[in-house]
């Protein structure tokens, strides 16, 4: 019965879906079709949209506009993840479509196996791989920031001292480096270009960004447009101090991979483990669950490996 309810709520969501597509396209044609009729002019973004477009177009105004309306000022922390993960969503519409894609999971693991416990884990692993992606996107794009912070900098000095503004040296790297240094200069020159001023767009860019060696770069180039100075010999320092603290963070990353492999290994065995018992000897592995002395000792077990895991992370994180 569980089951049946799962698949007709994942059949109307669909419907719903397919619907709301469908309408929002007769609305932009109808919209087209009169600006055309009274002008001659097609506009072109209504021409070259495709469906899968107008829908994400539309789906982040509806989620834009619920979060104006419930008062939230700034960014949250998940849409402040998303834009550190460059991915184009905001924190409400990545849990939609997670909440979407789980339903979608559990139906097709809880038919498959016809058990909605097997489902219920899918939805658990692929939540679990959710996050661990925007994560791994977050890291991999930090990275690559940190790596080309010493050229922008370089960069930076360089212009400056050929007699180039900082806003010309900006508009610069955003034509020569590689994303994600062009693009985030980028968004600074657009900010600007829209009438923010410098401080405001580059306190957004080191929020967006998440790096302590922005930071100190933002906080020197703010404090030299307040009192003035040699900005480029005191990027040069900072370039310095970066790429020292970036060498000393691939020597410690190198020495502690082991720990922190251990850590994930000793973490994902007992969920592999118990995961591929019950697939293939559920009879074994069922007194964990039906019995309370196997719940207190799931229970045990999870709070060891968790502790196990923050004690190993603990070890291994060294802040530089």
């Amino acid at each position: 019965m569980i089951l049946l309810f799962s698949l007709l709520f994942a059949f109307l969501f669909f419907i719903l879906l397919f619907l709301g597509l469908t309408a929002v396209l007769r609305r932009r044609r109808e919209m087209a079709e009169r600006i055309q009729m009274y002008s001659g002019y097609r506009p072109s973004v209504v021409r070259k949209a495709s469906p899968f477009e107008v829908l994400r177009s539309r789906l982040h105004e509806i989620f834009a506009e619920k979060a104006k309306r419930s008062g939230t000022s700034g960014r949250s922390r998940l849409d402040l993840m998303m834009v550190r993960a460059g991915l184009p969503l905001l924190g409400s519409e990545f849990l939609a479509i997670s909440a979407g894609l789980s339903l979608l999971v559990f139906v097709i693991f809880a038919l498959a196996t016809l058990n909605p416990v097997t489902g219920f884990l899918a939805v658990l692993l692929f939540l679990a791989a959710d996050f661990v992606f925007v994560q791994r996107r977050i890291s991999k794009r930090l990275n690559n920031f940190q790596r080309q912070l010493a050229d922008c900098l370089s960069l930076v000095a360089n212009s400056l001292r050929a007699g180039f503004s900082f806003l010309q040296t900006m508009e610069i790297i955003s034509r020569e480096m590689e994303p994600p240094m062009s693009t985030e200069f980028s968004r600074v020159m657009g900010d600007t270009s829209l009438g923010r001023s410098l401080d405001e767009a580059l306190h957004d860019m080191d929020e967006r960004v998440g790096s302590a060696d922005f930071s100190l770069v933002v906080t020197a180039v703010l404090i030299q447009q307040q009192v003035g100075g040699n900005l480029a010999t005191i990027l040069d320092t900072i370039r310095s101090t970066i790429t020292e603290r970036i060498r000393l963070r691939r020597e410690i990353g190198t020495l502690t991979a082991q720990g922190k492999a251990s850590g994930m290994v000793l973490t994902v065995i007992p969920i592999a483990m118990a995961l591929f018992l019950y697939l293939t000897a559920p009879d074994y592995i069922t007194p964990l669950f039906t019995t309370t002395i196997g719940r207190m000792f799931i229970v045990g077990a999870a709070l060891l490996v968790i502790i196990g895991f923050m004690i190993i992370r603990k070890i291994v994180n060294i802040k530089i």
